[in-house]
């Protein structure tokens, strides 16, 4: 008999080794009605193990339409999610993590399901060139998951894809600026590149910018706006190689 919160979930992936054991590149057992819940939880880690994400579909949903108020419900909820994910049935799998914080509020896996449903925004994010509805979802759902779970072992892997992300929309940004150069409109050019030094300060791309920014201004005769991107690129990342351009730059006659 199961009897600590922490000890069902132990034991299931005890026999989900024993399951990936014994049944290996075999097929699963078919899940019968005589099949523990247990048992049901342990087929379907197994399952998932191997890539086999339909088998362990049926089996987290077996468990969840049987005992839904088991130990393991939230564990089998959580994996049903996953499955959902690794599959590419992503609405599929959004909905079954915001399951997670409504069937089961206090569940401990509450954090990792606000992390992973970030990650189904963060799969659908596209290259900076396309839309990036995705990716603002994406950056939105970590950030409200690293405000509300700060303690939570995902918290680092979450803060990664949120700079990766950031960089991609400054990367979408800069590359409309560059645009608006070659159509010969710098004043444009230059709302795009002050747009990325200003939101996206953080990513490789605002030194770009300015550097950008500043040679617009001196293109269009704009001296004292170019001067004041040079000394503040400088000033910013003067690391960088953009502001080793720029103090040449400045240096010309």
């Amino acid at each position: 008999m199961i009897t600590s919160r922490r000890t069902a979930p132990v034991l299931a992936a005890l026999l989900a080794v024993v399951a990936i054991a014994l049944f290996g590149c075999s097929s699963m057992p078919e899940i019968g009605s005589d099949v523990t819940t247990e048992d049901a939880y342990a087929l379907g880690v197994a399952a998932a193990e191997k890539g086999d994400h339909l088998y362990a579909i049926e089996a987290m949903n077996r468990v969840l339409a049987r005992s839904p108020l088991h130990e393991l419900a939230d564990d089998a909820l959580l994996a049903l999610a996953k499955s959902r994910q690794a599959m590419g049935d992503y609405p599929a799998a959004e909905q079954e993590y915001h399951r997670v914080p409504a069937e089961y509020p206090r569940s401990p896996l509450v954090a990792e399901a606000a992390y992973r449903l970030g990650l189904t925004y963060y799969d659908q994010s596209r290259p900076a060139a396309l839309d990036q509805t995705m990716t603002e979802r994406a950056i939105a759902q970590l950030s409200r998951f690293l405000t509300e779970h700060p303690d939570s072992p995902f918290t680092e892997p979450a803060r990664e894809r949120v700079a990766e992300l950031r960089s991609r929309l400054a990367e979408k940004t800069y590359e409309s600026g560059r645009l608006y150069v070659l159509l010969k409109s710098g004043r444009a050019a230059r709302v795009y590149f002050e747009a990325v030094a200003r939101d996206y300060a953080d990513t490789p791309w605002a030194p770009r910018a300015l550097l950008a920014l500043a040679r617009s201004a001196a293109t269009d005769g704009a001296h004292d706006e170019a001067r004041a991107a040079y000394e503040r690129l400088v000033l910013l990342y003067p690391q960088s190689d953009e502001a080793a351009a720029a103090a040449l730059e400045m240096a010309a006659p």
